[in-house]
């Protein structure tokens, strides 16, 4: 009888393959999404599925008008992890419940752009239905915060890894269709308010001047348009008045932006023969920043006011200035200080 004996080795190997061929691989996200079913059945069994997965744990409903899209959102919101952290805030007195205030941050409305997959799909699917006064609380699994689009939950949980999951609570506070026309509309009334008796008049789209008439210079701009060093204080701030940058000690203590680092005084400009190669310091500066010191005489104060386009557009800038935000600048031109 001939018995036929397999080498170990080669068995060992058989049954390592058959083992492999059998055992089946855990779809992207499978366990985040057991444990996001798991997690809701325990704090919210009500919740309400919206869209792709996003799941509504309560709803306020509001009584004003519905998002327009394209449009744009006006927004308070605070974001917590699933154990109730807040990870983010635009509500001052939230931040300050919670000892999270930071005197250095803006608080208030944000602004949304609701078109174009410019948000997240969580967040899109959250807010889509809401109306104006409403406050909405949901929770957004990590795999749709992605601002692709894909047919399927399984897609998304297949091609977005990595994200934690977050609960929104968002309070829509008003939706625009124009947002450059809402911020001419929002300087005008700063304007007005700011320099009673005096109408608005843009030197552009987007764009006013004022001369102060306590210190309304020499001359004409056109002095100024040239290959000059010329010497200058200014005080940046948004239309609520909060200020984000300043050349004056004083006014950076006062609004609590004041920088031991920083050295504070009159700052040197380059002018030079348009307004947007002007330099400060040697760097470049914001387009408003520039045609306000292109609207200046010599020695004279004023105040350029601009939307966004002249700022810094869609981003906003660090943690002061918010996306879509109109600018306040008031600058003053001054003798060279090593002169004095």
């Amino acid at each position: 009888m001939m018995v036929f004996r397999f080498p170990a080795l080669a068995l060992s190997a058989a049954l390592i393959l058959g083992g492999c061929a059998v055992q089946e691989e855990t779809p992207a996200n499978q366990d985040e999404k057991t444990y996001i079913d798991a997690w809701l059945l325990t704090h919210y069994p009500d919740a309400v599925r919206s869209g792709i997965s996003t799941y509504i744990l309560s709803d306020t409903p509001g009584d004003g008008s519905g998002l327009i899209i394209p449009g744009y959102a006006m927004v308070t919101y605070t974001v917590t992890d699933l154990e109730g952290n807040i990870t983010s805030t635009s509500d001052s007195l939230k931040a300050k419940q919670t000892g999270e205030f930071d005197k250095s941050y803006y608080y208030g409305p944000r602004v949304w752009n609701v078109s174009d997959n410019s948000l997240n799909k969580g967040l899109e699917d959250m807010i889509s239905d809401m109306v104006t006064g409403g406050t909405r609380t949901a929770l957004i699994p990590g795999w749709t915060q992605t601002y692709n689009r894909y047919e399927t939950e399984e897609e998304y949980m297949k091609n977005v890894t990595g994200n934690s999951h977050q609960i929104y609570t968002v309070k829509l506070n008003r939706v625009v269709d124009d947002i450059m026309k809402w911020q001419i509309d929002t300087i005008e009334r700063y304007f007005r308010k700011n320099f009673p008796g005096e109408n608005p008049t843009a030197v552009d789209e987007g764009f006013y001047y004022r001369s102060s008439p306590d210190t309304p210079g020499t001359g004409s701009p056109e002095d100024l348009h040239k290959d000059t060093t010329i010497y200058i204080n200014y005080t940046g701030k948004l239309l609520n008045g909060q200020v984000f940058d300043t050349t004056i000690e004083n006014v950076a203590k006062d609004n609590n932006i004041y920088s031991a680092s920083k050295t504070y005084g009159p700052v040197e400009v380059q002018m030079a023969e348009d307004s947007i190669s002007i330099q400060l310091d040697g760097n470049s500066i914001i387009s408003g920043f520039g045609k306000t010191l292109w609207e200046m005489k010599p020695m004279e104060k004023g105040t350029g006011l601009f939307y966004s386009d002249y700022g810094y557009s869609t981003s906003g800038s660090g943690s002061l200035i918010p996306e879509y935000a109109p600018l306040v600048f008031e600058i003053e031109i001054v003798k060279d200080p090593e002169e004095e």
